[in-house]
């Protein structure tokens, strides 16, 4: 599949109501909704295949989280944005862009959670990365872990802080793996990608849908990166750190 540098937003808004309403725990259904708008067949082998490295599978998009004008309101059980809401989303495919964005623009309606909803436009982006360094923010949470295992030989999931060498390496080591699985014909670029947090990076814990007994913790902030300008720019379009096609580091260029 050939390989581009942009990506989309959408803009969307309630049909009947005067805010979007979602439950708080709500990455499950924004990540359904992306997959709804890619035809069927595509979506189904990019769920359950995607693009394989060994014994990984990568999806190779990201999302971030909804923002609505203004900040939500919160309560014990739902969360709601003022309209319009924006999505984007995030990928060094081309057919999971093209086909998000037309699937967005010919349907009538969008459905997230028990909300129908009118996209009232797709903005397209290319974010160009052509130098060694870039600073970037995030538009949802970036998650790095390890799996350990206990005294008992149980396994357990470790949540790393940006601040620690080993979130460093794994941003490395998880983008190196993601251009293998894109381009598996091609050397990696020589060099190495530094990550470095600018300021306070702010923890986030959330569970991506109802069953999950776990939470995941991620960080939000300003980064730096530096590295080979390829790598960089795989890190935008794909995600940074873990879980990228379940609403987890998706950043953008600080401009």
């Amino acid at each position: 599949m050939e390989a581009i540098d942009l990506r989309i937003e959408m803009t969307l808004a309630p049909r009947d109501n005067p805010v979007i309403c979602l439950p708080r725990v709500n990455l499950h259904m924004i990540q359904a909704m992306v997959y709804g708008l890619l035809k069927k067949e595509f979506a189904k082998q990019l769920h359950d295949v995607g693009f394989e490295l060994e014994k990984r599978r990568f999806k190779l998009f990201g999302f971030s989280w909804l923002r609505g004008e203004g900040r939500p309101h919160i309560s014990k059980e739902q969360i709601m944005f003022r309209p319009p809401a924006r999505i984007t989303i995030t990928s060094p495919v081309d057919q999971i862009l093209n086909e998000a964005a037309g699937g967005a623009l010919e349907r009538q309606v969008l459905r997230l959670g028990n909300n129908i909803l009118a996209c009232q436009g797709v903005q397209v982006d290319t974010p160009r990365i052509d130098v060694d360094e870039v600073t970037l923010q995030t538009l949802s949470p970036i998650t790095c872990y390890s799996t350990l295992r206990q005294h008992d030989n149980r396994r357990y999931t470790a949540y790393l802080d940006p601040r620690e060498s080993a979130f460093q390496d794994q941003i490395h080591n998880n983008l190196v793996k993601k251009f293998l699985a894109l381009h598996p014909d091609r050397a990696v670029p020589e060099g190495r990608v530094s990550f470095h947090p600018l300021g306070m990076p702010r923890l986030q814990v959330a569970r991506f849908c109802p069953e999950d007994t776990m939470p995941i913790k991620g960080w939000w902030g300003r980064f730096r990166l530096q590295g080979p300008a390829e790598l960089l720019q795989l890190g935008i379009d794909a995600g940074l750190g873990a879980k990228n096609s379940s609403g987890w580091g998706c950043v953008e260029p600080v401009k």
